[in-house]
């Protein structure tokens, strides 16, 4: 067992220091084609050079090649050993390099997957959504604006309603004041004569004033319309040719006066009624605009709120689809990364597993050759004639 540590720590030895060199030495004496064949080969490698060589050494020493035989296998098994070490090794680089690309083609497919989510996202829902915000807080701007000239309109068509009503009743009421004013001096016509007379004494000065009183009347009641033509035609006519001095013509200017102030009187009334009603529904009209206002503001204030949301989500959107890009874009590189240095560590490995299994070949081409009758004929023959 000793000789053969001793023989394969000499061949271990010997085969990194032997080169490749000229066989003219091995082969100057005969040998058989066959043989000749064989050596060639293996005296191309190291190995081969090296087993030949101490195939003779050995053969000198012991006068037989069984330990040179012992030595080459054991050396194969340790090169098999190294093998086998090898492919365990690369067993275990190949399994860590497949569990980081499992991770890192999972976690670049999430974040894919988390960025086509987030587009989606934006594209079909947010940014529609806050188009259609626009145009909502757009239509309800225009609808709070014309609630706000709603309102001005209201204003001013009360303001025009009441001064309206100013300005009637205050012809009415002088309109009347001036009739009590007639009315009183033809009563004091009436007293200052004989009851029973047909003809009352007139002066000229009360003629003046019941005149004057009348076109005054006139003058007021010019100013109402239509529905007092009737009683300014008349009015005109007994001012033009009136004689104040027959009693009865001077009952029936009464009468007229009376039925005149009559209906000024409703006219003020109904002027009074009417102010009422457009009051109140001046009232109603503000208490609806003001409730279309509150409905209004609420709804803009409501659609901005979202508006102002669906942008911060929006912008959160945009940031987490930028982020998820740069981790895509990392774990691709890691990804990358990772697949370049297997591949060359896969070359490596090929060439080094290549390497061994020539070796092997070699030393199992060199047991065959040196275990062959003509082999050993070789080697004396080289013993004999050294």
């Amino acid at each position: 067992m000793v000789h053969h540590k001793i023989v394969l720590f000499a061949l271990i030895c010997l085969v990194s220091a032997t080169t490749v060199t000229n066989n003219q030495g091995v082969m100057d004496s005969y040998v058989n084609p066959g043989l000749q064949s064989s050596i060639d080969e293996l005296t191309q490698s190291k190995i081969g050079h090296m087993v030949i060589d101490l195939a003779e050494v050995t053969m000198r020493v012991t006068g037989a090649v069984d330990s040179l035989v012992e030595g080459v296998k054991a050396f194969g098994r340790q090169i098999e050993e190294r093998l086998n070490l090898e492919n365990t090794q690369w067993e275990v680089v190949e399994s860590e390099h497949n569990a980081k690309v499992i991770s890192l083609s999972s976690q670049a497919n999430q974040a894919e997957f988390d960025i086509n989510r987030e587009k989606k996202v934006l594209n079909s829902e947010l940014i529609p959504r806050l188009h259609e915000l626009d145009d909502i807080l757009l239509g309800l701007k225009a609808k709070q604006t014309d609630n706000t000239q709603s309102f001005k309109e209201a204003e001013a068509a009360r303001n025009t309603q009441h001064e309206s009503f100013v300005l009637t009743t205050t012809e009415f009421t002088d309109a009347l004041r001036n009739i009590d004013e007639a009315l009183d001096l033809l009563t004091d016509l009436f007293k200052s004569g004989e009851v029973r007379a047909a003809f009352i004494e007139v002066s000229d000065e009360q003629k003046h004033k019941v005149n004057k009183a009348l076109r005054q009347v006139k003058a007021n009641t010019e100013n109402f319309g239509h529905q007092y033509s009737s009683f300014i035609q008349a009015l005109t006519n007994l001012t033009e040719g009136f004689n104040f001095k027959d009693r009865q013509v001077l009952k029936e200017m009464c009468d007229f006066l009376n039925s005149l102030r009559l209906n000024i009187f409703d006219a003020l009334t109904k002027a009074y009624k009417d102010e009422d009603s457009q009051k109140q529904q001046d009232e109603l009209r503000r208490q609806q605009l003001t409730a279309e206002k509150a409905v209004f503001d609420q709804q803009y204030a409501d659609f901005y709120q979202e508006r102002e949301d669906k942008t911060v989500r929006i912008s959160d959107v945009e940031t987490l689809i930028s982020t998820r890009e740069a981790d895509l874009k990392a774990y691709q590189d890691r990804l990358r990364t990772e697949n370049n240095n297997y591949s060359a560590n896969l070359k490596i490995h090929d060439d080094i597993v290549s390497s061994v299994q020539q070796e092997l070949a070699v030393l199992a081409k060199a047991l065959q050759v040196v275990q062959t009758p003509p082999f050993l004929d070789f080697l004396n023959g080289r013993i004999a004639k050294a």
